[in-house]
C-alpha cells in the first residue's frame, strides 16, 4: 500500500524547523522588503545548484551524473535571475499568486454557495472564500506595492504550517524501526451469531 503522508524522520524535522524560521523571519523582522526576500532565495537557489552541480561530478554512479548536473545548471541559473533582477521576479511572483488566490477565492466562494442550505460551516467558508477573493484582487492591483504589505500575512501563514507540522510531527503516527516490520497486525476474532 502506497504511503500517503511522509514518515516522521529527520529530513523532516529540518524541514519543519525551516519552514517555522522562515516563517518567524518574515513575520518578526522589521523592514524586510519582497526585493530582499527574492535576492536572499535567489542566492540560496544558485548556492544549492552549485552544490548539486559540484556533487553530480564526483558521483559513482553514471546515470544520476546527467540529470543532477542540469538540476544544478537550471538551479543556478534560476538563482543568478532572481538576483540580478528582483523588482521584476517581485511582480512575476505576485501576479501570480494573485491570480491563484482570485481562483481559490471564487471556486470557494461558488462551492460554499452550494451547501449554504446543508451546512452552517458553508458560511465560515463563504467568508474566507471572499477574504481570499479581496486578497488576490489586492495583489494584482499593485503587485509589486501590495508585496511589501503581504510578507507579514505570508510570514504567519508560514510559520501555522511549520507549527501545524510539528504538531502532526509529534502526534501522528510513527514509522517502525525495522523497515521489514508489518505495519498491519493480525489479530484473532471471534465471530458471534
Amino acid at each position: 500500500m502506497a504511503v500517503m503522508f511522509a514518515s516522521n524522520s529527520s529530513k523532516s524535522i529540518v524541514r519543519i524547523l525551516s519552514t517555522s524560521v522562515t516563517g518567524c523571519i518574515l513575520l518578526f523582522v522589521p523592514g524586510l522588503t519582497m526585493k530582499t526576500v527574492v535576492v536572499v532565495m535567489g542566492s540560496m537557489l544558485a548556492f544549492s545548484g552549485l552544490v548539486t552541480l559540484l556533487l553530480s561530478n564526483f558521483s559513482t554512479k553514471s546515470y544520476q551524473g546527467g540529470f543532477v548536473s542540469v538540476q544544478g545548471t537550471v538551479s543556478i541559473i534560476f538563482g543568478l535571475i532572481f538576483i540580478s533582477s528582483p523588482e521584476a521576479m517581485v511582480k512575476i511572483f505576485m501576479v501570480i499568486i494573485g491570480i491563484v488566490l482570485v481562483m481559490m477565492g471564487l471556486a470557494q466562494l461558488f462551492g460554499s454557495m452550494r451547501a449554504l442550505g446543508r451546512s452552517v460551516w458553508a458560511w465560515f467558508f463563504m467568508i474566507i472564500g471572499f477574504l481570499t477573493l479581496i486578497s488576490g484582487s489586492y495583489l494584482l492591483s499593485d503587485p509589486f506595492k501590495s508585496a511589501e504589505a503581504i510578507l507579514p500575512f505570508l510570514g504567519g501563514l508560514i510559520l501555522l504550517n511549520g507549527l501545524t507540522d510539528l504538531l502532526k510531527y509529534f502526534k501522528g503516527p510513527k514509522q517502525p524501526k525495522d523497515p521489514n516490520e508489518p505495519t498491519v497486525q493480525d489479530i484473532s476474532y471471534e465471530e458471534v451469531e
